[in-house]
């Protein structure tokens, strides 16, 4: 199957500077409690909202805005998309960090 063309407002570039900050705020908040980001960025307002529950991050709600803030509904689709990319990663990474540990620790505990 071939690629869709999607005609989205903003371009390539953007959408990776937009995913980009989004993943920073990712990894720089609490794996805990993430908070939401909301942030304009070329003219567009970003928003995204995360649920956490034990451990695992889900994408509650994403949206894509022009400058007068109505929905692009298009580029967030391709925000969207691109956002539970970076959360499936995110989330495994987090999952294998906790094995990891779990496995050093019990290492630690045999040496005793």
């Amino acid at each position: 199957m071939g690629a869709l063309k999607i005609d989205c407002y903003c371009n390539e570039k953007q959408m990776g500077k937009i995913i980009d900050m989004v993943a920073a705020h990712l990894y720089d908040s609490d794996r805990g409690d993430v908070a939401d980001f909301d942030d304009v960025i070329d003219d567009m307002r970003i928003c995204a909202q995360f649920d956490t529950y034990m451990d695992v991050v889900n994408l509650r709600i994403s949206e894509v805005l022009d400058s007068d803030w109505d929905l692009l509904y298009e580029d967030t689709a391709v925000f969207t998309s691109r956002l539970r990319a970076i959360l499936n990663d995110y989330n495994r990474n987090g999952k294998e960090s906790g094995c990891q540990a779990h496995h050093v620790l019990a290492d630690r505990w045999d040496e005793l």
